[in-house]
């Protein structure tokens, strides 16, 4: 089932438009540079990555929120260095009908904060709603492609501790942290006669923050440059609270929040983020407490030294009686099968409308979850040659499931409304996106 109106606007974040829209002019230097350089990298072998460290630490601290671009500069890769700042809510008006459910996303990012290699840097923000048709279209927007080397128009604090000023700003808004467990954020975004403001603060709820990725190797950009990315979900489960205010023509709706879902993730890295292809989730409830996280990249796959035959990270973690249960695709076994599919034509993907995700580890811990697509949203990331356009499919879905504690021989069922998230393959060239 399908609704909402799909419309094409540009993603703020992950190192790829935002990095490298503003360079067609002066990219071909540096690309030819690239592709003599590559066709050397592959006779050596020399890019492919070194193993991760592995296991990760347990639990990030705010510093996994705070600007870290000082502490990554090395002089040859900081032009690629991007960074996010991503938030989200769900609210599901306590009832089990999907129909009346609205969920909103709020971000920051940042790119090349320092005009590296005769690249043009920017900062902007992002807004997307997506809910039924009857409420309005579902869309998002991306806007204010600021210079961050223009004073004023981008500060980011080196540590996020809670202090006067704000932790994030750019003139599309900012971020105030309260403490480890409260922030406040405020932003617009507008495009045309559209419009999505927000003012909103996240109190932390289940369990601590998650250090997803650090320093986690990627395929190297344009096969040359070593790439990295360092994930986490400080606040992966929180409270909403505040305004979400969606202008669409001269149709207009605030939506109050009284302790909506909440979650609040990013990262900071050295690579194109668009090259993943992946299956994200979240979900949580209160009774019983449990809440679901999950990153899996399906794509691309690829090999590290060090006897990693698959480096491609791949995470899920339950919370559940004051427990975190981490599967990852290094040590357990993690499955996603598409049970039912639906082509896109605008982009021309096949995008998953039902979907079984199941994960089991050693002590005999499970999770099995099947979810069933209600609405979503397009994300474009428009990235500009030798790099190949992608789309997100940012969509809400109820599911129901069970997870297994061994320890406990507990099974507990669940079931409701979820964020989801799904990214296809780059598209082969600018003729598949319809343009």
């Amino acid at each position: 089932m399908r609704s909402g109106r799909e419309s094409r606007h540009y993603h703020p974040l992950p190192g790829s438009e935002m990095m490298y829209k503003e360079i067609h002019k002066t990219h071909r230097l540096l690309v030819t540079l690239c592709i003599i350089l590559a066709s050397y990298c592959l006779l050596c072998n020399a890019c492919q990555p070194n193993a991760p460290k592995y296991p990760l630490p347990e639990e990030p601290g705010v510093i996994m929120d705070a600007y870290n671009y000082e502490r990554s500069k090395d002089g040859v890769t900081d032009f690629i260095y991007c960074q996010l700042w991503y938030f989200n809510f769900l609210d599901d008006k306590g009832d089990k009908d999907p129909s009346n459910d609205v969920a909103g996303a709020a971000a920051f990012g940042l790119a090349n904060p320092e005009n590296k290699l005769f690249q043009k840097g920017v900062t902007n923000g992002f807004g997307m709603i997506i809910r039924d048709p009857s409420e309005g279209a579902s869309f998002n927007i991306s806007s204010g492609r600021h210079d961050p080397t223009v004073p004023g128009d981008f500060s980011a604090s080196k540590t996020f501790d809670p202090g006067p000023g704000y932790e994030v700003q750019n003139p599309q808004g900012y971020i105030d942290v309260i403490s480890a467990d409260e922030y406040h954020i405020v932003g617009h975004v507008n495009e045309g006669e559209r419009e999505i403001q927000w003012d909103l603060t996240y109190a932390r709820t289940l369990g601590p923050g998650w250090l997803v990725w650090k320093d986690w190797p990627t395929p190297a950009t344009l096969r040359v440059f070593p790439a990295w990315i360092t994930y986490y979900m400080h606040m992966p489960n929180a409270t909403v609270n505040g305004t979400f205010r969606v202008k669409d023509g001269a149709h207009e709706k605030t939506y109050a929040l009284s302790n909506a879902e909440g979650y609040h993730d990013g990262f900071f890295s050295k690579c194109v983020f668009s090259i993943f292809e992946w299956d994200w989730l979240d979900y949580k409830q209160t009774e019983p407490a449990l809440a679901i996280q999950m990153l899996h990249p399906h794509g691309p796959m690829y090999t590290c030294r060090g006897g990693w035959d698959v480096c491609t990270p791949g995470n899920v973690r339950v919370l559940y009686n004051g427990a975190a249960y981490d599967f990852t695709r290094h040590r357990d076994t993690i499955e996603i099968k598409y049970d039912r599919t639906e082509y896109n034509p605008q982009y021309k993907v096949h995008y998953p409308t039902e979907e079984t995700i199941s994960a089991h580890d050693a002590k005999g811990n499970r999770l099995d979850v099947r979810w069933k697509h209600v609405r979503h949203s397009i994300v474009y990331y428009d990235v500009p040659s030798p790099y190949k356009d992608c789309a997100s499919f940012e969509m809400i879905v109820t599911l129901k499931g069970t997870f297994y504690e061994a320890k406990t021989a507990t099974v507990v069922p669940f079931s409701g409304s979820s964020w989801a998230d799904w990214s296809g393959p780059a598209f082969p060239d600018k003729k598949a996106k319809g343009q």
